[in-house]
């Protein structure tokens, strides 16, 4: 029986959004964690990419914070260069 390789996908949306691990994650675990690597560093990317439209679109420090839990003091700490840190 071949394994399959570990797995993240994304699924649904709103409230129902799930993450779903397919493949074989106890047999690869080193894998399974570089897939874990590369989910978080496309998100954050995302994020990233999504603040800047929000900034663009002139929503507030405050409007952005709540939208991702946190105060606007957060959001602009972690948000304000513009660019993000560089990921593996």
């Amino acid at each position: 029986m071949t394994q399959r390789s570990p797995r993240v996908r994304i699924i649904g949306h709103g409230n129902h959004l799930r993450l779903r691990t397919l493949g074989d994650w106890e047999a690869h675990p080193i894998e399974a964690l570089l897939e874990c690597c590369r989910a978080e560093t496309a998100l954050e990317k995302a994020m990233w990419q999504t603040v800047n439209k929000a900034r663009e679109a002139s929503h507030s420090w405050t409007e952005i914070g709540d939208a991702l839990g946190v105060t606007k003091q957060t959001a602009w700490q972690r948000f304000a260069g513009g660019t993000p840190p560089d990921h593996r």
